[in-house]
């Protein structure tokens, strides 16, 4: 097993993978580190979605950084 699938967080919080790979996808990076099963784990927590052959952060996906933000301010 890839040692990236014990980083992904269960429930509502995202592990600090899942944040950094979505923020590289909100910020439309060209060097997107992280393979495919992270794009899919995204995907079923409905926080990025497949869109015209890109991937692109959902609106879920965009509160969840948000709150991510909020949290680390404290």
């Amino acid at each position: 097993m890839d040692p990236q699938h014990f980083q992904i967080a269960q429930g509502r919080v995202m592990s600090d993978p899942e944040w950094i790979a979505l923020e590289s996808l909100q910020e439309d990076t060209k060097h997107f580190i992280f393979d495919d099963s992270m794009l899919v784990t995204l995907k079923r927590r409905g926080l990025a979605e497949p869109s015209d052959g890109r991937w692109r952060v959902t609106a879920h996906g965009r509160r969840a950084l948000t709150e991510r933000a909020r949290c680390a301010q404290r």
